[in-house]
């Protein structure tokens, strides 16, 4: 019995203690069959998601982690209001477990899986702070201030100084703990000219400064063990509360009701006064006595022992009132109970009110933060060189990484060279360069966006298959990445401008795509039948040039096209016809807006020159052709367009609209260079100066001969800053 005895904190008494005496649990015989104790606690919280919880037993254990006491409450309370709310609506009251050490959480998705299946494994590091010991010399220490749950001080000091003696960690010169009772402080001092960052990390991974908390939240729910939830933890407690709160009515209800009688039976008493005390005297023993005032007054048993047992003092008019005011008090408390007893809703009502009494009473802050991160392991980032990469894009969902120098520079008119093995009735869909610390931006034909880092995609050869886009982001079934966009930076004053297939065209800022779930974010609604298939970076001052299938375009401001959020539809871009659809989008930099600023001022104006920029048109039968940006004048949304291709064949539609003159060689020519990718991954890479300048009417030349390739599957344009035959260097995606 001594194992059960200990103070108590007034927290536990309030919250663990309290109701305790009014039945309001079951009592069971101890160890030796000499006392009664409660089977279970009335607890007002969860103490299981309170203090959490850790054991074993035969063939089962459990693992739960501590919470915040404001927390729960809150998140207790939102349950009772909405039963139906999800997991996520849950979590905006109760983002995860507190430890009381402290240290910092990394990630949710631990979190989500253990409160969604009732396993998970969540990842905690200790807080610390880099401090300068010495301005001379620049020398740093790292400061300990909080280490990760269950993780023992003294043995972690220990590793660390085992590990340094070992040669397995270096950069650390000393180490101290400088703890006492204002807190605890370890100092790791960091050797001359090492890198406390580096050091910090090594850390985290050889010692248990970074610790994971493995949830197995298994519970006795009914007799029973069973894994279960957050949800499903929660309702079991409500619906346990609730059984506590009518145990206790139905207590408190008998009690009045008893009580209520006996003043009844008083107040009669006192109503005939003279009678009671004469038949009193009359008697000649108790039970004399309590039989003549049954018999006479029509009282019971105990009604007629508390008249006995009443003192004189009690006879007197105020103490009548005082029994008169009692009955009152008792009746409104009855009717009370029993309507308690009768609704749920107040039965819940009063579970709510009494939770959020012990937060106002204990609250205290949480002591663990949450990091928003991937994982709380160490990214390989740190050792991947920022270098330029190539990817390739298939329209059935395979990728691949490579090299810029995969490919060579060739003439316009030839074959081209193959980007590599493809699966059986497969095409390229996107080949677009960037570095491979950009987080590269997937948008699916259902307007939903997935995020993964450029480095991610394993790097292969130009004759490899690739990689499924399945194995790298969350995909549903059918669904289609159609563009891509490599990010380095999410800059405020940029934007993602997408156009769909039917010609819906929105514009949302780039911040907005800064932090994607595992799970794709909703880029766009879409209307049944229609699909997103362009999207391209650019800013305010950015025109914005969109073409369609039968030749047709319009070149608009950027800053005419309202910002929106992720969750909207958009409006419309282009006028189109019952047979047309929307073909190509591409971007106009402000830096050229000094070259077509007079097409504002003279919009009737037509130049006739040859001079750049220009208009990239590319048909699917490989034709194509550069007409001056000038021949077009600026528009706003909702317009036919101007014609800007004439097509030798009326099966022959466009495929690609680009603006070219972004760099140009001293010739005033343009340096860019087109990349062409037919339907059988046949690709050819072509000099921009190459192809003839001609009208908004001429039908253009040959760019690729597709004999035996079909169709012009992409295009992408690209600019070489060098311009040798046999090698490239650094491209750039010309947005």
């Amino acid at each position: 019995m001594r194992y059960t005895e200990c103070r108590l904190e007034a927290l536990t008494e309030a919250m663990l203690l309290a109701d305790l005496d009014q039945d309001t649990v079951d009592f069971v015989p101890n160890f030796d069959n000499s006392q009664k104790e409660p089977s279970v606690l009335p607890a007002r919280l969860p103490a299981l998601l309170l203090n959490g919880a850790s054991g074993i037993a035969v063939g089962m254990a459990t693992n739960i982690p501590p919470h915040n006491l404001g927390e729960l409450a809150d998140v207790l309370c939102a349950l009772i209001h909405n039963p139906d709310a999800t997991l996520q609506e849950l979590l905006e009251y109760m983002p995860g477990p507190d430890f009381p050490t402290g240290g910092v959480i990394m990630g949710n998705l631990g979190i989500l899986e253990a409160y969604r299946t009732g396993r998970g494994r969540v990842v905690v590091r200790g807080k610390t702070d880099v401090e300068l010991i010495d301005s001379r010399t620049k020398r740093e220490a790292i400061i300990i201030k909080e280490i990760p749950y269950q993780t023992n001080k003294a043995s972690l000091v220990e590793k660390i100084a085992e590990l340094v003696e070992n040669k397995t960690l270096d950069g650390i010169s000393d180490i101290r703990d400088e703890s006492d009772r204002s807190g605890m402080r370890i100092v790791i001092e960091v050797k001359r000219g090492s890198d406390s960052a580096i050091v910090l990390n090594n850390l985290y991974r050889l010692t248990a400064l970074q610790s994971s908390f493995s949830c197995n939240m298994v519970g006795i729910h009914e007799g029973q063990p069973k894994l279960m939830g957050l949800k499903e933890l929660l309702q079991a407690f409500i619906d346990f509360r609730c059984s506590v709160i009518e145990r206790r009515a139905k207590f408190n209800l008998a009690k009045a009701q008893d009580r209520r009688h006996i003043i009844e039976g008083i107040i009669i008493g006192l109503d005939n006064l003279d009678g009671v005390i004469c038949s009193i005297r009359e008697a000649s023993s108790n039970s004399i006595a309590s039989s003549r005032l049954r018999a006479e007054f029509g009282l019971s048993e105990k009604q007629a022992e508390a008249i006995l047992d009443i003192h004189l003092r009690k006879l007197t008019v105020l103490e009548r009132r005082k029994f008169v005011d009692e009955k009152k008090s008792l009746e409104d408390q009855i009717s009370g109970l029993e309507e308690l007893l009768s609704s749920r809703t107040e039965i819940l009502q009063v579970i709510e009110q009494e939770a959020i009494e012990l937060k106002d009473r204990f609250f205290t802050p949480r002591r663990s933060t949450l990091e928003d991160t991937d994982c709380g392991q160490l990214d390989e980032i740190d050792v991947i060189p920022n270098e330029e990469m190539l990817l390739a894009i298939s329209e059935k969902g395979y990728v691949k990484r490579m090299q810029p120098s995969t490919f060579n520079l060739q003439n316009r008119g030839t074959i081209g060279k193959s980007v590599g093995k493809l699966r059986v009735n497969d095409a390229l869909s996107d080949f677009i360069v960037c570095r491979t610390h950009d987080h590269v931006l997937y948008f699916s034909d259902r307007g939903i966006v997935y995020s993964a880092r450029a480095y991610k995609i394993p790097e292969c050869t130009r004759t490899a298959a690739g990689t499924p886009l399945i194995q790298v982001l969350s995909l549903s079934d059918g669904e289609r990445i159609t563009s891509v966009i490599p990010v380095s930076e999410f800059t405020e004053d940029q934007y993602l401008l997408m156009l769909t297939v039917n010609g819906y065209v929105k514009k949302v800022a780039l911040s907005s795509f800064s932090s994607i779930r595992a799970s794709g974010i909703i880029a766009i609604q879409l209307v049944s039948g229609d699909e997103l298939k362009w999207v391209r970076c650019c800013t305010n001052d950015d025109l914005v040039a969109m073409g369609s299938q039968n030749g047709n375009v319009i070149l608009s401001s950027c800053e005419m096209i309202r910002a929106l959020g992720r969750n909207t539809r958009g409006s419309i871009a282009m006028r189109l016809k019952e047979d047309d659809k929307m073909a190509s989008m591409d971007i106009i930099p402000a830096a050229m807006h000094k070259e077509v600023a007079k097409l504002s001022d003279q919009p009737n104006v037509h130049a006739k020159g040859n001079g750049g920029p220009w208009l990239l048109f590319i048909s699917e039968s490989g034709h194509g052709k550069r007409v001056p940006l000038s021949s077009f004048r600026l528009s706003r949304l909702n317009r036919v367009g101007l014609n800007g291709y004439k097509f030798s064949s009326g099966e022959d539609r466009l495929a690609a609209v680009f603006v070219v003159g972004f760099s140009r060689a001293e010739d005033g020519e343009s340096d860019e260079q087109v990349v062409l990718v037919s339907q059988s991954g046949t690709v050819n890479r072509i000099k921009v100066r190459d192809i003839s300048v001609q009208s908004r009417y001429a039908r253009g030349v040959i760019l690729m001969r597709l004999d035996h390739g079909g169709k012009i599957q992409s295009c992408s344009l690209i600019s070489a800053t060098e311009t040798e035959l046999e090698d490239i260097e650094p491209w750039e995606v010309a947005q």
